[in-house]
């Protein structure tokens, strides 16, 4: 089954605001290692294509969605990830509208409702670098 994977460097803000409401980065290994395997699967990105008027057109296509991080040993860094499965390869133009639907997820929508919940809990959370997203489609 074909699939397309969004990747990118994933950054972790502290659990505590700060008094001016802004949050600290956190980079220790043993943080970054701690987050190795999460998922965040109260919601799967594929949820809400039909919502949006330039991804209904291939939404049936799409499914899966699911938010991850992995360590990466190599070059010491958290890598999140959203991989959607396929019915068929999607156009270029598809992969753009999917693109630009995932950023506003990561940005807004299910990344939004996934760090609140960390938040709430005290729990440091991790998010992925929408500027440095990339993607690999495989069939």
């Amino acid at each position: 089954m074909p699939t397309i994977r969004f990747t990118g460097p994933a950054l972790v803000a502290s659990a505590e605001e700060n008094v001016d409401g802004s949050l600290d980065l956190i980079s220790d290994k043993a943080t970054l290692e701690s987050l190795n395997g999460m998922s965040y699967e109260d919601e799967e990105f594929s949820d809400y294509l039909y919502d949006r008027e330039e991804t209904k057109s291939f939404a049936e296509y799409v499914s899966g969605g699911i938010l991850s991080f992995s360590y990466d040993t190599s070059s010491s860094s958290l890598i999140g990830s959203i991989e959607y499965l396929l019915s068929r390869p999607l156009s270029a133009d598809e992969v753009e509208a999917l693109e630009e639907y995932t950023i506003e997820q990561l940005t807004d929508g299910i990344c939004s409702n996934f760090s609140q919940e960390r938040a709430l809990r005290g729990e440091v959370t991790p998010f992925i670098n929408h500027e440095e997203l990339s993607y690999h489609q495989a069939s």
